[in-house]
């Protein structure tokens, strides 16, 4: 008996974990043009179709305008886990001023942790804008994406 449950445990987390891949993208016409509902399926159910793909896949999927962005950084010098992509209207200040505020943003974090030095000149770069520019995706566009959450 203890065998039998312990194979319908495995089967059943294999079954969970190939569903969530299996599922198809949905555009965001399809939630009815719902930013939450498609960004939580697109990129919370579905996260793990992002796995070894390039950011340039997620942005394209994502279908709405970056607004900004924000390195998430990590406890070792010099180095960051991955990337915050914000699609709602906000502002650093806004974020900064309203921290428990939900914003409409989805994180990407890559497989290993990412030398700092080019992501802090390209942010120090265009510091005085709190919008995306064409120079963000240039620089993430291939890059390699460990995990996606929403």
């Amino acid at each position: 008996m203890k065998k039998l449950t312990i194979l319908i445990l495995l089967v059943t987390a294999s079954i969970a974990s190939k569903s969530q891949s299996d599922l198809p993208y949905k555009a965001l016409s399809a939630f009815s043009n719902d930013t939450t509902a498609f960004l939580r399926y697109n990129f919370k159910t579905r996260a793990d179709c992002y796995k070894g793909k390039t950011v340039a896949d997620v942005l394209k999927d994502l279908q709405l305008t970056p607004k900004m962005f924000i390195s998430k950084s990590s406890t070792r010098v010099n180095k960051y886990a991955g990337i915050r992509i914000y699609v709602s209207n906000t502002t650093l200040l806004d974020i900064l001023q309203n921290p428990g505020r939900k914003t409409q943003d989805i994180y990407i974090y890559w497989p290993d942790l990412m030398d700092s030095t080019e992501v802090t000149r390209l942010i120090r770069k265009y510091k005085d804008t709190d919008v995306w520019v064409q120079e963000y995706y240039d620089f993430f566009k291939n890059m390699i994406v460990g995990e996606v959450k929403y």
